[in-house]
């Protein structure tokens, strides 16, 4: 376990700043400064070759909570400034607006009682009803959304996180492996139950866009409400049997540390980082302050797309960092790049490297092998060391403390 000093602290006094009410004009700079924090801490998990899941609990919880600081949705106060030679004052910045819509978390929960009702042997047209019912909720969402001039990004945080689920179980393959997903550790839980001694009566599972890993709680009647992370629905059946078995039994080092080092590995953060950017903040900027993706796009099409591929959207965003240096979204036929390669510090040849990476995601699409998808595919890497200079820029990516793809 590693531990690092002063995360504690640092989010304390954030916190403390937040609950005061924070000027509108203050808010750039403590957002710089969290940001400055998260990147330390995550440079130095990094170096031990850990992640800050292995942080201890209080560390842990402090680093999540400078993580998911809603930045949209701050309680603002804004201070008149007077002028000592007039009576003339400043007028204050608009805080960016917050939509609140009803039954958005209702709609969710109405899609999980009706994933919770299917049979093993559900049908297409059952599935198919679900996704019909997701498209429905989704396109209301966007509908008041517009009408408002805003987009899902300025939901409330619990209706945006669950406008970017329901959204990502549209896609009728993330739909069909989440169902198989939530009954096969239905199907665990209530074996376990059955051969071990316990006073608990029922488990019953979801899973949905948490921000931590898991988490349950138990009602007086021994009834459990597991609620897992969207990312495990991709995870092998004794990463699920572990937590199973620590919701039973209580935690222990060995299934820790198993759940644990499935969340840093790309099978997980690749999903959560597709939930993070289906109502993204950022506006789409293909122009960075170094590199133009737009203008980088078109010599990588013609020479190893034979120039025939479509371009999808190109934008830099902030949400990516060092440890995710480019993803695909599908959904949006979107290929969005970390910030962290916006430098003149990078290479072009990297920044190439890391763009064609993403553009084979949209060429060679997923594949899906008994029931779990499949991107980074041996034709995938065979098309990906086509590039002309992937040796050195993949050279450089593990020379730098920027990681790779």
């Amino acid at each position: 376990m590693i531990r690092i000093s002063g995360i504690v602290k640092t989010a304390n006094q954030v916190k403390s700043q937040i609950q005061q009410g924070i000027q509108t004009q203050e808010v750039e700079s403590i957002k710089a400064f969290v940001d400055t924090s998260l990147q330390t801490i995550e440079n130095i998990c990094q170096e031990a070759k850990t992640t800050p899941n292995s942080l201890p609990t209080r560390s842990r919880k402090a680093y999540y909570y400078l993580k998911n600081i809603d930045w949209h949705n701050l309680p603002l106060t804004n201070q008149l400034k007077e002028e000592s030679t007039t009576t003339s004052t400043l007028a204050p910045s608009t805080p960016p607006k917050t939509l609140r819509i009803k039954n958005v978390i209702k709609q969710q929960k109405n899609i999980h009682q009706q994933i919770g009702q299917l049979k093993s042997s559900y049908t297409a047209t059952q599935l198919e009803s679900i996704r019909q019912d997701l498209s429905s909720y989704i396109q209301e969402i966007d509908r008041i959304c517009e009408q408002n001039k805003l987009t899902p990004a300025a939901l409330t945080t619990p209706s945006r996180k669950a406008y970017a689920w329901m959204k990502f179980l549209t896609d009728q393959n993330n739909l069909k492996l989440h169902i198989e997903t939530t009954q096969k550790v239905q199907t665990l839980a209530n074996r376990t139950l059955k051969t071990q001694r316990s006073n608990i009566s029922e488990i019953q599972v979801t899973f949905t866009n948490y921000n931590g890993l898991y988490k349950y709680k138990k009602n007086r009647q021994g009834k459990i409400e597991l609620q897992l992370s969207e990312g495990f629905i991709q995870a092998e059946d004794n990463i699920l049997q572990a937590i199973i078995t620590m919701t039973i039994q209580g935690n222990n080092s060995q299934d820790k540390q198993l759940i644990r080092h499935f969340g840093s590995t790309e099978e997980y953060s690749d999903i959560i980082l597709e939930l993070d950017l289906i109502a993204d903040l950022d506006a789409e900027t293909p122009q960075g302050n170094y590199y133009d993706l737009e203008v980088l796009f078109h010599p990588i099409n013609q020479e190893y797309f034979a120039g025939e591929m479509v371009k999808p959207r190109l934008t830099w965003n902030k949400t990516l960092t060092h440890r995710k240096l480019g993803h695909y979204e599908p959904l949006r036929d979107r290929v969005v790049m970390s910030r962290t390669l916006d430098s003149s510090h990078v290479p072009q040849i990297v920044v190439e490297l890391v763009l064609y990476h993403e553009l084979l995601h949209k060429h060679h699409g997923a594949k899906w092998l008994n029931g779990k998808r499949m991107v980074h595919t041996p034709e995938f890497r065979r098309s990906e060391r086509k590039f002309q200079h992937y040796q050195d820029a993949q050279q450089w990516l593990e020379r730098s403390p920027v990681m790779a793809m």
